[in-house]
């Protein structure tokens, strides 16, 4: 199998009914789950430990639990 360079974005996949084999290498044994910040959310990826391509299976993202930035449109009493 010839390897690709790895890149810095995940590669997206479709997952139809379950998704623990790696799409690229074919190892079997689950993944590493990654995270990357964007703004106040956290988006989540896989990383295949055997081979290191990254997927994403869709949007996949949750809040950091960091406050929003004060907004005195909202945050100043009546």
């Amino acid at each position: 199998m010839k390897r690709r360079e790895k890149t810095l974005s995940p590669e997206k996949v479709q997952v139809e009914e379950e998704l623990s084999s790696c799409p690229r290498c074919d190892y079997g044994g689950g993944f590493h789950v990654a995270f990357r910040r964007r703004d106040r959310s956290l988006n989540v990826f896989l990383i295949c430990p055997s081979c290191s391509d990254r997927f994403s299976a869709g949007e996949w993202a949750f809040p950091t639990g960091e406050p929003r930035p004060y907004d005195p449109e909202i945050d100043d009493g009546p």
